[in-house]
């Protein structure tokens, strides 16, 4: 009886060290995130106010902030973080990585708190045409996530979950959700007030092209969302870690598809929105917020090339 009281005694201060631990880890990367926006934010240069009109008609107020491009691989990639031209309402390039991290349970008291602070919200790739490619994973009512978990993922199930393209730039749109949206208390009608636009450094157009091919290849196959996260990774996604595989292939095809990859993930381990953000192979190309009823976007300034 003694032996068993001391040995969970143990268990229980391994359990509160090994908490502690993970907390302060998720603490330590929080706070290096905040640290990557002050500092991108601080460069921004001349604010200017415009109106900007999307194809439904709806008008944003928005407050453009040019980012000083002051890095080398900033300037290695002289591409406009706009879709087109600044003066239209999209951005997003091929290969650009949109993250957040606010959870999609915002009303889940408990588990939209542990999710945003240390795995984070979604991850979403744009694909060159004003869309993402994505892994997603909510599925419908008639759905059982063990019926997913079981499928081979081949190509022939017919589940709504996994490697999917969108049909437009959601990540932009002032009408993503309406007033009867279970998030709309929160979000209001954008999917994200807040988010993030990633860019790997040093890449060249062969680099973007294989990545798509790879990320293109998991849409034509209907990959299914990988709800086990550390097992079962055969032709199964979660949406960081569809992006990091992703990238992985691009820089080298050669490498095989294993588990956990290094690639935007200096941890190797799962990989979360924070180690997309905080990579050493990544830099931040936009900062979007809603503040005050005016979108505010942070971006890396335009290059004019002579």
């Amino acid at each position: 009886m003694e032996k068993m009281r001391k040995f969970r005694k143990k268990l229980v201060i391994l359990l509160l060290i090994l908490s502690f631990s993970i907390f302060m880890y998720g603490l330590n990367q929080n706070n290096n995130v905040n640290k990557l926006l002050d500092e991108f934010i601080n460069r921004s240069l001349e604010e200017q106010t415009v109106t900007v009109q999307f194809e439904s008609g709806i008008e944003e107020i928005r407050m453009y902030h040019p980012v000083e491009r002051t890095k080398d691989y900033e300037l290695f990639d002289p591409r406009s973080v706009f879709y087109t031209t600044q003066d239209e309402p999209y951005l997003g390039q091929k290969g650009d990585i949109f993250v957040t991290q606010e959870s999609p349970f915002p009303n889940i008291f408990g588990v939209h708190q542990a999710m945003s602070f240390f795995v984070g919200g979604h991850a979403a790739l744009n694909n060159g045409s004003n869309q993402f490619i994505e892994a997603v994973g909510f599925p419908q009512s008639d759905e059982r996530i063990i019926d997913i978990i079981r499928d081979p993922s081949d190509g022939t199930h017919d589940f709504s979950v996994g490697v999917r393209q969108s049909s437009t730039n959601y990540w932009m749109l002032p009408n993503f959700r309406t007033k009867t949206d279970v998030s709309y208390s929160s979000y209001g009608s954008y999917y994200r007030e807040n988010f993030i636009i990633l860019r790997v450094k040093n890449v060249n157009e062969v680099t973007l092209d294989q990545t798509m091919d790879y990320a293109n290849k998991h849409l034509l196959n209907r990959s299914l969302y990988n709800f086990l996260f550390i097992a079962d990774t055969h032709n199964k996604f979660y949406c960081t870690d569809f992006i990091s595989r992703s990238y992985r292939y691009g820089i080298n095809p050669s490498t095989k598809d294993k588990n956990y990859p290094k690639t935007l993930n200096d941890n190797g381990f799962v990989t979360t929105v924070n180690d997309l953000i905080l990579s050493k192979n990544t830099y931040i190309a936009a900062y979007i917020e809603n503040r005050d009823g005016i979108r505010h976007i942070y971006y890396l300034e335009n290059i004019v090339l002579t």
